[in-house]
Parts: structure tokens; C-alpha cells; sequence
């Protein structure tokens, strides 16, 4: 049960996509990918430093550092649908983006650790997490800020 579980997370945010206009998937596939390497980079600096450890999400058994399902699938979709419905205002999408967050670390992450989803062993507390997360959020607006920015200068060049 738990694989199955594992395999929706990773596939079935990718067909919400098709709800979406290409165009919009388009502009934040970019954003998508960068927080991709932010996780990733996180996810590593946590095994290395003990922070936490998720061996209880691996899908493949090669991806007990990060868990493909939340990286690849979950959160890479996510950001996605959230720059959808927030990018350009940055009050709602900071709060969007700690109700998620808080949301994620306090409710659901709990209840996926009581059903072996996760391994819920950390060092840091939950509220370090969550700030961490909004750090992240921050970082890639600002990006996306700059791609927007870049984009527009390439068109007012052509």
C-alpha cells in the first residue's frame, strides 16, 4: 500500500498539469526545476548534517537521501500551480506559501509518518523546517522575479 501511495505522489501531481495552459506550465517549469535543485541540495545537506532522515519514503530504494515522490513529483508541481495562482502578489502568495508550509510540517507530515510514509526523525524543530520552506519560497519568487524581468528584456529587444 505504501508504494502505491508513493507512486500517486509522483504521478499524479504531473497530470494536474494538463488542467493547466501550456503556456502557463511553460513560464514556471523554470522556477519548478530551480527549486527542484534548492530541495535537492537541502535534502542533501540534511543527511550530511543529520538533520532529518526520509529512508521511510523511498520509491526505488536508490533514493533514501531525497525522496523522489515529494522532490520530483509533490513539490516540483506544486510550486507550478502556486506561482499559477499567486506569482505578482506577493502578500498572498507569502501566504499562501506559510499556510502550505506549516500546513505540510504540522498536519500532514505527521499523519504520513503514523502511516510509515516518512520516517519523521529530525533534529530540527518543525518550526526551523518551516522557515526553511518559506526561505525557499523566497529565494525562487525573486527568481522568477528575475526571469520575468529577463524575459521582458529579450522581447523589448525583439
Amino acid at each position: 500500500m505504501k508504494q502505491i501511495i508513493l507512486w500517486l505522489l509522483l504521478v499524479l501531481p504531473w497530470l494536474s498539469l494538463f488542467f493547466l495552459k501550456m503556456i502557463t506550465v511553460r513560464r514556471y517549469i523554470p522556477v519548478a526545476l530551480f527549486m527542484t535543485v534548492i530541495h535537492s541540495l537541502a535534502y542533501q545537506a540534511a543527511h550530511h548534517y543529520g538533520w532529518w532522515n526520509e529512508k521511510g519514503s523511498s520509491l526505488f530504494g536508490w533514493d533514501t537521501i531525497i525522496p523522489v515522490p515529494w522532490v520530483y513529483g509533490a513539490y516540483f508541481v506544486i510550486v507550478i500551480w502556486v506561482f499559477h495562482f499567486t506569482f505578482g502578489k506577493f502578500w498572498r502568495y507569502l501566504t499562501v506559501n506559510i499556510l502550505l508550509d506549516g500546513g505540510f510540517m504540522y498536519i500532514v507530515y505527521p499523519i504520513w509518518g503514523r502511516l510509515g510514509l516518512v520516517s519523521g526523525n529530525s533534529t530540527l524543530p518543525t518550526i526551523t523546517v518551516v522557515a526553511m520552506m518559506v526561505g525557499f519560497s523566497l529565494i525562487i519568487y525573486l527568481f522568477q522575479l528575475w526571469l520575468d524581468g529577463a524575459q521582458s528584456n529579450l522581447d523589448d529587444q525583439n
